[in-house]
C-alpha cells in the first residue's frame, strides 16, 4: 500500500517564499549550506515544541533529490544538489525548483518562481494601500 507524503504546512509555504524571495535576509547569503543549517535547526524546533505536527520537508524529498541527480552516495538532499550543482548559490535556488517538481508531483502546491512570488508581493502591496 502506498502512503502519500503529507503537504508541507500553510507556515511552512509561507516561509519558503519569503525565503525564496529573499535568503539573504533569512541566511546572510545565497548558500545551500546554510539553508541546510537554517532548516536542521527549523526541524528540530519544530519537534521539540510542536511534536513534528507541521511537515517542513516532505518525506520521500530527500529520495526524489537522489533518483533526479542519479546519486546513492547516501548523501543528505542539500549535499547531493551542492555535489550536483557545484556553486552554493545555484544550488540553492536548484533546491528549490526541485521542491517544486516534488510537490507538483505529488499534486500540492508549489513555492513558485522568484517572478510568480515578486508579482504576488507586488499584488499584496497594491492591496493594502
Amino acid at each position: 500500500m502506498h502512503i502519500q507524503p503529507r503537504d508541507l504546512s500553510n507556515e511552512a509555504r509561507k516561509f519558503y517564499r519569503m525565503l525564496k524571495l529573499r535568503p539573504a535576509v533569512f541566511l546572510g547569503c545565497e548558500s545551500i549550506t546554510f539553508l541546510r543549517t537554517y532548516m536542521d535547526g527549523m526541524v528540530t524546533a519544530d519537534r521539540l515544541f510542536n511534536g513534528t505536527r507541521n511537515v517542513i520537508i516532505p518525506d520521500g524529498f530527500t529520495e526524489f533529490i537522489e533518483w533526479y541527480y542519479g546519486d546513492d552516495t547516501n548523501l543528505d538532499g542539500y549535499a547531493c544538489v551542492l555535489k550536483a550543482e557545484g556553486d552554493e548559490k545555484k544550488a540553492l535556488y536548484k533546491w528549490f525548483d526541485l521542491l517544486d517538481d516534488f510537490l507538483k508531483g505529488l499534486d500540492y502546491e508549489p513555492i513558485g518562481t522568484i517572478e510568480q512570488l515578486k508579482k504576488l508581493e507586488e499584488y499584496r502591496k497594491k492591496k493594502r494601500s
